[in-house]
């Protein structure tokens, strides 16, 4: 088996350049594949169930929170792709909004699979990640595909969907969190195994471009999913404020349900009412232009009946106009019973020169919907950031500055 050292760890290489190791609050243990079938000398009782893992943990030889012999593990086999290399043909569109599944929530101990699904990250901010996780006392499995770097891509679009397939078949990977942002999940959309991950369901985080990947899942599978840090934003550290919202959205019930970001970091007074009321709906949203860009496809968010959450990044005001136009003549805006506007961090700046602000524009897209809408709440590119899960029901109340989590987004952890 071929082995390769980078940063003191130790590599098993799967498909070419792709490897999966997993950390156990000491040394790096490389682990072959829970519930697949590997090629060559595959360990008795690690017959596939579904799709292949890359390279995860072998049926009966490591227990979670044990270290494996690496002198025991069988080859892993090389990563199973749906589709060819390049961009597969379109799927079909989805069903009708299903009934939503709720992912068991995270308790101390548990293994989170780092992946990257979208753009590459440099070595030391994934050792950063894994040391943070560690330090809270869970177990890390990481996904080496991005160190394939493929352009402005982690790795080739068949690469990085078998890893997040496999981390969802890993009956030892309790929730996954992705590396970081950048550009790569829509490409991606029409490679998930769906239905493994209707079988397997478990917590799912990331925002920015992650957000295609986060409303196809809800859409298509029904499973809660979470918008919020990543990887990168653990291993850089959390602000205190982003702290305090990002562990209990992911442990089961809180009191802070009742009262989610608490007005934000600012205070209520930092928040804008842009149209007053009140309303209860289904959280669904993220980036602007990533949503957008899924209008039209099998993996279009299903807007009806919810409270829609928007944030951007360096857009100029003519763009992000564009965008919201486009919500508007698709019906999207006007299905909607609420919106929740977020971080528009560097955006609008070729406004500078003229009278006009990003709020003015705001308002003439929200302030006649006929919805509340508050604005400035802190979600999306900004260092204090709440985590909201997407598919639950919400009430946002826009008057009051206030939004309230209904429905506890994951469910008690199975005690197997």
């Amino acid at each position: 088996m071929p082995r390769a050292c980078l940063l003191g760890w130790t590599l098993f290489a799967l498909a070419p350049g792709c490897a999966v190791v997993a950390f156990d609050g000491g040394e790096p243990v490389v682990t072959a594949p829970t519930g697949t079938q590997a090629t060559g000398t595959q360990a008795a009782g690690t017959q596939a169930a579904g799709t292949q893992a890359a390279g995860t943990q072998a049926a009966g030889t490591q227990a979670a929170g044990t270290v494996a012999d690496p002198g025991t593990l069988a080859d892993p086999g090389a990563l199973e792709t749906r589709g060819e290399t390049g961009l597969a043909p379109p799927a079909k569109r989805a069903e009708d909004p299903i009934e939503p599944i709720f992912p068991p929530a995270l308790v101390d101990g548990a293994t989170i699979g780092l992946v990257a699904p979208a753009s590459s990250i440099d070595e030391t901010s994934v050792r950063r990640a894994v040391d943070e996780l560690q330090r809270r006392g869970y177990h890390v499995k990481l996904s080496l595909g991005y160190r394939q770097r493929k352009a402005y891509l982690a790795a080739d679009d068949a690469v990085r969907a078998a890893e997040l397939n496999a981390f969802f078949a890993d009956p030892d990977v309790d929730a996954i969190l992705c590396l970081r942002g950048g550009y790569g999940s829509p490409r991606i959309l029409d490679r998930v195994d769906y239905e493994v991950i209707r079988a397997r369901p478990k917590i799912l985080i990331g925002y920015s471009d992650i957000t295609a990947l986060l409303n196809a899942v809800e859409r298509r599978t029904g499973l809660v999913v979470f918008h919020g840090p990543m990887a990168k934003e653990l291993g850089d550290g959390l602000s205190r404020y982003s702290d305090t919202y990002f562990w209990p959205a992911l442990r089961g019930a809180s009191p802070l349900f009742e009262d989610w970001g608490g007005g934000g970091p600012g205070g209520r007074e930092s928040l804008t009412v842009v149209a007053g009321g009140a309303c209860e709906g289904r959280l669904v949203g993220g980036n602007l232009s990533v949503l957008v860009a899924t209008i039209g496809t099998p993996y279009e968010f299903d807007s009806h009946g919810t409270i829609l959450f928007l944030e951007e990044v360096n857009e100029k005001a003519f763009r992000i106009d564009r965008m919201l136009n486009q919500l508007r003549l698709g019906g999207q805006l006007a299905s909607t019973r609420g919106v929740i506007l977020g971080s528009f961090s560097g955006c609008g700046n070729d406004l500078a020169e003229t009278s006009e602000r990003l709020d003015d524009l705001f308002a003439e897209y929200f302030a006649g919907l006929g919805v509340p809408v508050l604005s400035g709440f802190p979600i999306g590119h900004t260092r204090d950031q709440v985590v909201l899960p997407i598919g639950v029901r919400a009430r946002l109340d826009a008057d009051a500055r206030k939004l309230t989590i209904l429905e506890t987004p994951t469910r008690e952890a199975s005690r197997e």
